[in-house]
């Protein structure tokens, strides 16, 4: 099944280089955002200075490959650090002195997506999507460093449907069926962990520009059933059973020129990474530049 989709995908790539019934459209963005906080030597408190930084990039581009062909395929790309003070004593003196401390990583991501829509204007469209997720420094090993690593692969059809298609507010839904492939670069993790599963998938997309503020709000809300995986039989939870939920939320606004403010709030609950739901809240200050 995966292999004949995997067919399917690339005779339709292949396809769109040679078909031009319309330019792409192109959109593209980057951002760069800051937070920074300092306290004199002999402030009076724990409180410890930090530097933290974010980079963001996210692509489109859309084209109408043929009267009942669409393919959208969109890249994100994000990676930040923060560095902060830390306390040690002084061996000569024996006081206790700040210094900075080595950057940690704060974000990081990867995410390749390419939707193949069949434009029927039926109530609903079939569609093909494959999925790249990954991030750029994988920290987790000790000994060694990998770089772009893990991956998930994520290949998935069903149908999809606009409930609202406005330039500045949009809202779409699609569900089917998914197939999800875990690889890690690290060899004995590879042998031991290499897994695939399949299941149900649904996802939402929402857009809402507010103007004349110019307020961009985005939401995407991903849900995950599998219904079976390549490694249940030695698996001795079966927490790959539940419900796998992803809900990202992006509100930004442009002060002035090319200086951006945004908030990003992401839930996340996965019952083999954490028995409780995880949350990740950033608010910056930043420059934007519009590419495309």
């Amino acid at each position: 099944m995966k292999s004949i989709f995997a067919v399917v995908l690339i005779v339709l790539i292949t396809l769109s280089g040679s078909l031009m019934a319309e330019p792409w459209r192109i959109s593209s963005d980057a951002s760069l955002s800051f937070n920074q906080s300092s306290y004199s030597d002999n402030w009076a408190g724990t409180e410890l200075g930090t530097i933290s930084w974010t980079a963001k990039s996210t692509t489109i581009a859309e084209k109408q490959l043929s009267e009942i062909l669409n393919n959208k395929t969109t890249f994100k790309l994000s990676y930040g650090q923060t560095h902060q003070q830390k306390t040690r004593i002084d061996s000569e003196t024996g006081e206790e002195e700040k210094h900075w401390g080595k950057p940690e990583k704060s974000t990081d991501k990867i995410d390749l997506e390419s939707l193949f829509r069949f434009t029927l204007h039926g109530y609903v469209d079939p569609f093909l999507a494959a999925r790249w997720e990954s991030q750029f420094l994988d920290l987790r090993y000790e000994d060694e460093t990998y770089i772009i690593n893990p991956h998930r692969f994520t290949e998935s059809a069903g149908v999809i449907r606009n409930f609202i298609n406005e330039p500045n507010h949009s809202l779409s839904a699609r569900i089917g069926a998914a197939f999800r492939q875990q690889l890690d670069r690290n060899e004995e993790v590879r042998q031991a962990e290499t897994m695939y599963d399949g299941g149900i998938e649904f996802i939402a997309e929402y857009m809402k520009r507010f103007l004349p503020q110019d307020i961009l709000y985005n939401s995407r809300l991903q849900v995950y059933q599998a219904l079976f995986n390549s490694e249940e039989d030695e698996l001795v939870e079966d927490h790959w059973k539940r419900v796998d939920v992803k809900w990202e939320n992006t509100l930004s606004t442009r002060i002035w020129s090319i200086i951006n403010a945004s908030l990003f709030f992401e839930t996340v609950y996965e019952r083999e990474e954490h028995k409780n739901p995880q949350f990740r809240q950033t608010l910056g200050l930043g420059i934007f530049f519009q590419l495309y």
